[in-house]
């Protein structure tokens, strides 16, 4: 049987009716379903105030002293690869060059086709390899550098008797360089107080600690920024 669209629409008001009835039953139960064990539960504690500070992750990247040596062990093991690469290139390009000098259908000539088809194989196996490889590497890098980072940002924010820390650019704005607008202008944060930012006392710590554990020289390499009014955090590794 067909229901005729007054069937429908009272249809609809009997089940809105059946909704309103029944949202005042369920609101009226959740203060019931919230107790354990028949016992209303202890109030919230009061929240903490909010102590926001900033750091321009950019920056403790670029002058994080670590970063800069993985970057150049990445570059050297890349370039390493490349180079056993580039000898089966010219390996390939070897027998290419003797091919055209020999007669089609030849014993040399199959010898050195099949020997062309291997050196491609094997040129391809390997880059697609070294893809994989390094990406997965540089993955790993720069997992390991970030949860360095964010251990030592929590560890300043704590010792500034900070819980809140957002990222920020301290990179300067002009009109010359339309990308710095434009980050400028999608930026969430418009203004912050830089006595508050905690940027360079980040990268004081993370350098030193990187040093002690290191064994690099303790002196700050040229163009380091100096250490933070107060020195910093203590380094990690000074803490028990």
């Amino acid at each position: 049987m067909v229901c005729s669209p007054r069937a429908l629409l009272a249809i609809g008001a009997c089940l809105t009716g059946m909704g309103l009835l029944s949202g005042p039953t369920l609101g009226q139960a959740d203060p019931a379903i919230r107790k354990t064990n028949g016992r209303t539960p202890a109030a919230p504690a009061a929240p903490v105030p909010p102590v926001i500070g900033t750091i321009d992750l950019d920056a403790v990247f670029k002058s994080y002293e670590k970063v800069k040596v993985s970057s150049e062990e990445f570059k050297a093991a890349a370039l390493s690869r490349r180079n056993e690469l580039l000898k089966i290139q010219a390996e390939a390009q070897q027998e290419s060059e003797l091919m055209a000098k020999l007669t089609p259908g030849t014993e040399d000539f199959k010898k050195c086709e099949n020997r062309m088809t291997e050196l491609k194989a094997r040129y391809e196996a390997g880059r697609e390899q070294a893809e994989r490889e390094f990406a997965a590497r540089e993955a790993e890098a720069m997992a390991t550098l970030y949860k360095e980072i964010q251990a030592m940002v929590a560890r300043v924010a704590q010792w500034r008797k900070m819980n809140y820390i957002v990222r920020v650019s301290n990179q300067p704005i002009s009109g010359t360089n339309p990308n710095s607008v434009m980050a400028a202008m999608a930026s969430t944060m418009i203004y912050a107080d830089p006595s508050n930012d905690i940027t360079n006392d980040v990268i004081h710590n993370l350098n030193l600690l990187y040093r002690k554990t290191s064994g690099a020289a303790a002196k700050p390499a040229a163009g380091a920024p100096a250490a933070p009014s107060g020195g910093g955090a203590p380094a990690a590794s000074e803490e028990k």
